[in-house]
């Protein structure tokens, strides 16, 4: 008989109560609440980092151009060849809008796009070396650089 009620107790003993699962879920989906947005901020980041990296290699592509064209005249239109990273970006959408007499300025502007990217900041830099950043669009001169962030 003895055994019989050792082999009942180790029954009775194996296995979580629906309490100590519920419990188990509760941690677990506060962790997630708070994990969640920090890690989405950070590939956010992250994206916008790599952005700027590209444009600063569009601006050295936008240089050479300039060398061999003697201005930046239909830039513009060639940004598939000069940065194909920024020409494909599924987070961005990036422009070059050639400016000044004789075509000898550029701006180089990149919105993210919807999705994953939304709500993060405009990102602009122009021939002359100045950036900005501002969530809903920014100006060169009158709002903070990428050096401010």
């Amino acid at each position: 008989m003895s055994s019989l009620k050792m082999r009942d107790r180790s029954l009775e003993q194996r296995g979580f109560t629906l309490i100590e699962l519920m419990i188990v879920v509760v941690i677990v989906a506060i962790l997630a609440a708070i994990a969640y947005p920090s890690y989405t901020r950070y590939v956010q980041d992250t994206r916008q980092a790599e952005a700027q990296g590209e444009m600063m290699a569009l601006s050295g592509a936008l240089e050479r151009y300039r060398a061999k064209n003697f201005s930046y005249k239909d830039a513009n239109t060639k940004l598939s060849d000069l940065s194909p990273v920024l020409a494909n970006s599924e987070y961005f959408t990036t422009a070059i809008s050639v400016t000044g007499t004789g075509s000898q300025q550029y701006e180089i502007t990149t919105t993210p796009k919807t999705g994953l990217m939304t709500g993060t900041e405009v990102l602009k830099i122009n021939s002359e070396g100045q950036t900005c950043m501002k969530v809903s669009g920014c100006t060169i001169g009158s709002d903070d650089s990428w050096k401010e962030h």
